[in-house]
């Protein structure tokens, strides 16, 4: 059967490949199951021959559509399909993508960019004369798959028993099994057909720019091997530089060098997938849209750089932004079968054979990486809130999803209860993200509409610019004047679809200006110079930016951030467009907030607050606020004696003593007092002490806060009468009471010694606990400490007694202290 289909559809067509040994088994699977897992390998042939064996089948009643991840993959696809079938794209074959179709009613097979078909399936969720959806290349896991497949897997609920939808999940890496248990489908492997290519490992010296150690391994392949090149660089600037490079040293006569993006127009695109001219060989410099889905004719010497661009949000900045990364080992595999589609083959990789082991296995699923608001605007707008309630193999972060939200919620794409607005859906039917389509919509019937259109296609397709690094401006106002001028045709496309997919209503005329209409788009991307830097700028979403040293945006106090990006904590502005204050205010009144703000000032120790105007992170304007002031004050004067540890209070000997009495007893009696220690004293600060800092709003007033009335309280009353009782504060003697010292929670009584004499008992505290005497000369130095002053009147206090009478003749120093008269006078005052 599989022979006669291919002869059927490829009359002199002799090759045989790999799929065709399981499309009987395909086939049978697709018949029986409303969903096939196909994992095969590149080569095998399942973009080429799946979709036209599908044609045939009696039982598939209905148009069949094919998800492709690129534009240039939609064309290749399509014109092969057709070529097939001995005709060209807009018979039984049509296309779709963002800027060009070729459709007619005659088509049966349909491939399309998965941006067009998760935009088909949100305008008709049955799918309506649709029999078949193929996901293809779903190993690559773009968003757009991912939602399109989730919501293609809903819509088949919708669909009666004798109109089924069928899916058919196409992968060349991605794990089979875990695929097919996941979407509970059979899966059918098929073999890839390859023939042998040899591997090189030219890692890149450290010695050498990247582009000129690319040119070296180019050259060398030139020298040494036969057929066409096809090298993948991670982005345009890379093939740019690498291209001068070539064509600076020379290239020979019979090469010809062709770049390969997904900028260019289709017309360059093809020129570099059609096979060389007899006597002559092709050099392609690519990016990885040349990775699958396409071949590019004979091509038998690959050069992989071994990295990728890739769109990644990043939370710290609050942006998304492109990075460069190393290629996932997949990805590297896929890179590498290019070089033997046709004939045996060579692949040299620029990095070291060591580090191939290291290479993560597989692509982050885009939905883990990117900016979620467009993910969230497409599941409102499919009536989503909860993400269990869909398919997906991968689910995005919470937080972030919630983020995202909120950022709908300020754009007016969504309600407080996260359902889509009427705005919101004329947002999804423009066909660009939710701020770009915000842009327009917002624009329109202003003075600003087409500046505003033109901007929303220059953001969607990138900066059609070329500066060098210390010559770069960000003002978005120098790529439109270049637009009018001139520009690239996509942008120019784009510009044209945009006018026509405008909805035609009748808006008043408004008064807004090119820069209203930004921050109407980019209100978390409102950004405020900061004092005393004048490339730095803060946004209102918390994050900060930079612009590059010489760029004139610098003369501005307020800028929107239309792109940033870089590797630095702050993220380098790349497109922007300077605002005025007065704009901002009467672009975005609803997110302006009046409101008090309370802050610590480290410099005057002491709390102020002010009257703020704000745009979230932003302040606008401030002005003094008139005391009093509110509660928060205090927090912020409480927050700052914690961060010096109570220090600025107005410690005395009597609160310092208070707590040592405490904190001994504490010891001593284990959980059955509370805790006075500097650590919970801190933790504890607004249960004790913030009622005591009423009307107090620096560290200079709180000479007056009633610190050891605040303790006591903590304490309470009725165990401040057991403290007195097991800890007291002083000891009594015959000539005077004195104050017991409770530090390094050892009570110590310091005094005299000739105020001890007739003491026959050592001083013991109620709980049996000695007092250690600390006994003082009459010069107030310590002579002896004791825990047994008995022992020291029978034992070594002859030999003190000795000693002090030479030093302190005229004090009373008697031979037997235990029996005589305690005093503090002279033995002149004594009258002896």
């Amino acid at each position: 059967m599989v022979s006669k289909l291919v002869s059927h559809f490829c009359p002199g067509l002799r090759i045989v490949l790999p799929i065709e040994q399981v499309l009987t088994e395909l086939l049978q699977a697709n018949q029986q199951h409303s969903c096939v897992v196909l994992q095969a390998p590149p080569g095998a042939g399942k973009t080429t021959r799946v979709p036209l064996a599908l044609l045939e089948s009696p039982w598939l009643h209905g148009k069949i559509i094919l998800i492709q991840p690129r534009r240039l993959a939609v064309y290749s696809a399509a014109h092969r399909l057709a070529q097939q079938l001995g005709e060209t794209p807009g018979h039984r074959v049509g296309y779709r993508t963002r800027y060009d179709r070729c459709v007619s009613e005659h088509n049966r097979i349909e491939v399309v960019t998965d941006g067009i078909f998760l935009a088909q399936i949100q305008r008709d969720p049955e799918l309506r004369g649709i029999a078949m959806v193929l996901f293809d290349e779903f190993h690559e896991r773009s968003v757009n798959v991912d939602l399109g497949l989730a919501f293609a897997l809903e819509a088949q609920q919708l669909r009666e028993p004798d109109t089924p939808l069928r899916l058919l999940v196409m992968s060349a890496t991605l794990d089979g099994e875990r695929l097919s248990q996941w979407l509970d489908a059979p899966l059918i492997q098929s073999l890839g057909r390859s023939y042998p290519v040899a591997t090189h490992y030219r890692p890149i010296p450290r010695d050498r720019y990247p582009d000129q150690a690319i040119c070296d391994v180019i050259e060398e392949a030139l020298r040494r091997e036969h057929g066409s090149l096809l090298v993948f660089l991670p982005g345009m600037r890379e093939i740019r530089s690498v291209q001068r490079r070539l064509e600076e040293s020379g290239l020979p006569d019979d090469l010809r060098l062709y770049p390969l993006h997904a900028s260019l127009p289709k017309e360059q695109q093809q020129a570099a997938l059609s096979p060389a001219t007899a006597g002559t060989r092709k050099l392609v410099l690519a990016t990885n849209v040349a990775e699958t889905s396409i071949t590019i004719e004979d091509v038998r010497v690959v050069i992989d750089s071994g990295q990728v661009r890739v769109a990644r949000y990043d939370e710290r900045r609050g942006l998304n932004g492109l990075h460069t990364e190393m290629v996932s080992a997949a990805s590297a595999e896929q890179r590498r079968g290019r070089a033997g589609r046709t004939q045996p083959g060579v692949c040299y990789r620029l990095w070291a054979e060591s580090r191939h082991a290291s290479l993560k296995a597989f692509n982050d699923p885009e939905i883990l990486t990117t900016d979620l608001q467009p993910i969230a605007l497409e599941l409102a707008q499919w009536g989503v809130h909860d993400l269990n309630d869909l398919t997906l193999l991968d689910r995005p972060p919470t937080d972030r999803l919630q983020r995202a939200r909120e950022s709908l919620r300020q754009l007016g794409a969504l309600r407080d209860d996260d359902t889509i607005s009427p705005f919101g859906r004329q947002l999804g039917q423009l066909g660009l993200p939710p701020r770009l389509a915000a842009l327009v919509l917002n624009s329109q019937g202003s003075a600003v509409q087409e500046e505003a259109i033109r901007c929303a296609a220059i953001l969607s397709e990138g900066d059609p610019m070329r500066q060098s690094a210390d010559q770069f401006q960000a003002d978005i106002h120098l790529r439109l004047g270049q637009l009018e001028s001139g520009g690239p045709q996509r942008i120019k496309n784009l510009v044209k679809q945009i006018r026509q997919r405008l909805p035609k209503v009748a808006s008043p005329p408004q008064q807004l200006t090119l820069s209203q209409a930004l921050a109407k788009a980019f209100p978390d991307r409102i950004a405020q110079q900061r004092e005393g830097h004048a490339q730095r700028y803060l946004m209102s979403n918390g994050k900060g930016v930079q612009l590059q040293r010489n760029d004139k945006l610098s003369a501005h106090r307020y800028l929107v951030i239309l792109e940033a990006g870089g590797s630095d904590t702050e993220a380098r502005v790349e497109l922007a467009c300077p605002i005025t204050l007065d704009e901002l205010k009467q672009a975005l009144p609803n997110l302006l907030e009046s409101r008090p703000a309370v802050y610590w000032d480290a410099d005057r120790q002491a709390v102020t607050a002010q009257q703020q105007q704000r745009l979230a992170g932003l302040v606008l304007h401030q002005q003094p606020l008139p005391k009093p002031w509110p509660p928060e004050a205090q927090a912020r004067l409480l927050a700052a004696l914690v961060d010096a540890r109570l220090e600025p209070l107005p410690w005395d000997n009597s609160s310092r003593q208070f707590c040592s009495r405490l904190n001994w007893i504490a010891l001593q009696q284990p959980g059955a007092w509370p805790d006075f220690s500097m650590n919970t004293l801190c933790q504890e600060a607004q249960q004790w002490l913030l009622p005591f800092l009423e009307n107090r709003y620096s560290f200079g007033e709180l000479a007056e806060v009633p610190l050891l009335d605040a303790l006591k309280n903590r304490l309470g009353w009725e165990r401040l009468a057991q403290l007195d009782q097991q800890a007291p504060a002083c000891w009594t003697l015959a000539t005077g009471t004195h104050r017991i010292h409770y530090e390094h929670n050892t009570p110590t009584l310091r005094v005299r010694l000739q105020e001890c004499y007739g003491l026959q008992n050592h001083p013991t505290l109620p709980g049996g606990c000695p007092l250690t005497l600390e006994l003082l000369s009459p010069a107030q130095r310590p002579i002896q400490i004791t825990r047994n002053l008995i022992a020291f009147w029978s034992g070594s206090y002859a030999e003190v007694a000795k000693e002090m009478r030479g030093r302190y003749p005229k004090h009373f120093w008697p031979d037997d202290p235990a029996s005589a008269k305690p005093t503090t006078r002279t033995k002149r005052s004594m009258g002896g």
